[in-house]
């Protein structure tokens, strides 16, 4: 074998996917069209996220071979993931034609379907692949965790909640999974068990013996997570000892990423200062994007209970949290050579094209669409060039509920920011500063502003918001609370609109320091965009 091609195996069986990729860019200009460079090169992407790059690779793969089982199947995956779903069923069913008897396939259809609202299709695929696995009883549930989480989630969306409780009482007796203990404590307090609190700490001690850092602090951080959230009703200082314990464990694993994020946007709004936005907002369609609604801020702020109170209209359909434009967009803002990429009427036009085309499916014909991943603050001027047509839905709230609202859930590394509250204040200055930037480019009225504590206080605000998204009938507080979920934020507003979340005392030895931080990060965001 070419010694070359020895090496870049060498580095992907070794898990080294970031050097595999460069030794295959050294000699993929030599053979672009390459079956085997393709997939090398698409698998040393996908492992790293770059889904899009990933994407192009394996759909040269196909392309040029279209019985390669594993090339099709991450075809489905990364459709997937990106949140077509529509060619990831695709892909998925042309997988299991290929091979019927990989159960994977069946989960990725599962998964799409589900996150379609299509509970009863997303229950046949799930159950198949469980089924090939050899059933419940004979899963690897730490192997499997996506696919048991997946089963568990069905059956709540469907409202089969002694279903589900005898389904997750039954994993928790094999294998500790603190997703699914958390899904049984948010269904019903009560159906915790001792049992499950001394298995929760026996957990604890075990973890302490694992010797890969991330997987001790994630194990242990899950741990501990569970247990903050079970004593908050039982002992307040207990609750918040957890809660601390399990976020030191997870910012321990993410330190340097806050600056990252924290260039990111800088990135994004140097990006903005510079471009010619005019010739872009003349050539794109004004009307492109009429009926979407995008729901933005920070995670936390009210954005779950805005969507819930929109999703009572007929008219209205809710996507919930479509990561398209965070996906699509991360390898451009994040490009070395900004100055040479073509971002012209064509790139926002085709961005707003292929939006669209991955949200076809799951809008069935409604004429309003609601997108509310709250991180699209981010990305504002590039949704707007790209869907002129456009509403947006600014929810804020004040910021130390918000900080601790953040601080009490396990998003583990995928909100990182939040494990800290230093981080939480970096990250809300730099949404701050973003959203005033927006408004200061396009208007006050760019934004539709919704207050958390308005909302769940003045009935007013709702009758606003009901007019600036021209819904028609009347909003309906009882068919809000049906809008089903078992996350923290939709186990919050199934409830009655509540204020008890308003100011609260909470992990009171960290406010001071979190506002000191967060007036240090507005003095930054002054100083760098001063002029």
């Amino acid at each position: 074998m070419n010694p070359v091609l020895s090496k870049i195996i060498e580095l992907i069986n070794s898990d080294n996917f970031y050097k595999a990729e460069l030794e295959i860019r050294k000699i993929y200009p030599n053979n672009p069209q390459s079956f085997d460079l393709n997939k090398m090169l698409g698998l040393c992407l996908l492992a790293q996220r770059k889904y899009n790059s990933a994407l192009k690779c394996f759909e040269r793969c196909f392309s040029i071979k279209k019985d390669d089982y594993d090339v099709v199947l991450n075809l489905s995956f990364i459709f997937t993931k990106i949140q077509f779903y529509e060619e990831a069923i695709n892909y998925s069913k042309e997988a299991i034609k290929l091979d019927p008897q990989r159960p994977q396939a069946y989960q990725n259809i599962s998964t799409s379907y589900f996150f379609l609202g299509k509970f009863k299709e997303a229950k046949k695929y799930a159950e198949e692949s469980i089924q090939i696995r050899g059933g419940i009883d004979a899963l690897n549930f730490l192997d499997t965790e996506d696919l048991v989480v997946l089963y568990a989630d069905i059956l709540i969306a469907q409202g089969q909640k002694n279903d589900f409780v005898s389904y997750a009482k039954k994993i928790l007796k094999k294998k500790y999974l603190q997703k699914i203990l958390t899904r049984l404590h948010r269904e019903n307090p009560a159906n915790i068990e001792n049992e499950h609190i001394e298995l929760t700490e026996s957990v604890i001690q075990s973890s302490f013996n694992i010797q890969k850092k991330v997987e001790r602090n994630t194990r242990l951080s899950d741990a501990y997570f569970f247990l903050a959230e079970y004593q908050s009703k039982k002992n307040k200082n207990l609750s918040e000892e957890y809660y601390i314990k399990a976020n030191k464990l997870i910012n321990d694993m993410q330190r340097e990423s806050l600056f990252l994020r924290q260039k990111y946007a800088r990135t994004i709004c140097n990006f903005f200062r510079s471009f010619e936005i005019q010739k872009i907002t003349n050539e794109i369609d004004s009307e492109k994007g009429k009926g979407l609604i995008f729901v933005l801020g920070m995670p936390r702020s009210g954005t779950t209970l805005t969507e819930s109170i929109l999703s009572t209209s007929k008219d209205l359909i809710t996507g919930g949290e479509k990561s398209f434009f965070s996906l699509q967009l991360f390898e451009t803002i994040t490009s070395e050579n900004q100055n040479e990429l073509n971002l012209d009427s064509s790139f926002f036009n085709d961005l707003g094209d292929r939006y669209l085309k991955s949200i076809e499916l799951h809008r069935d014909g409604k004429s309003l669409f609601v997108d509310k991943l709250p991180e699209n603050y981010l990305f504002y001027k590039y949704i707007k060039l790209s869907l002129p047509g456009a509403k947006f839905i600014h929810c804020f709230r004040d910021p130390w509920d918000n900080a601790i609202s953040l601080f009490k859930q396990n998003y583990s590394i995928n909100i990182f920011y939040a494990s800290s509250f230093f981080g939480i204040a970096t990250e809300y200055a730099n949404y701050e500063f973003l959203v005033r930037y927006w408004k200061q480019m396009d208007g006050d009225d760019a934004l539709f502003d919704v207050e958390y504590e308005k909302l769940v206080k003045d009935n007013s605000l709702i009758d606003k918001l009901w007019k600036y998204c021209d819904l028609k009938g009347e909003y309906s507080e009882e068919k809000r609370k049906e809008h089903f979920g078992f996350t923290a934020s939709m186990q919050q507003v199934t409830k009655d609109i509540y204020s008890s979340s308003l100011k609260k005392d909470d992990f009171i030895d960290f406010k001071e320091d979190f506002f000191s931080n967060l007036q240090a990060q507005r003095e930054y965001w002054q100083e760098k965009f001063s002029n």
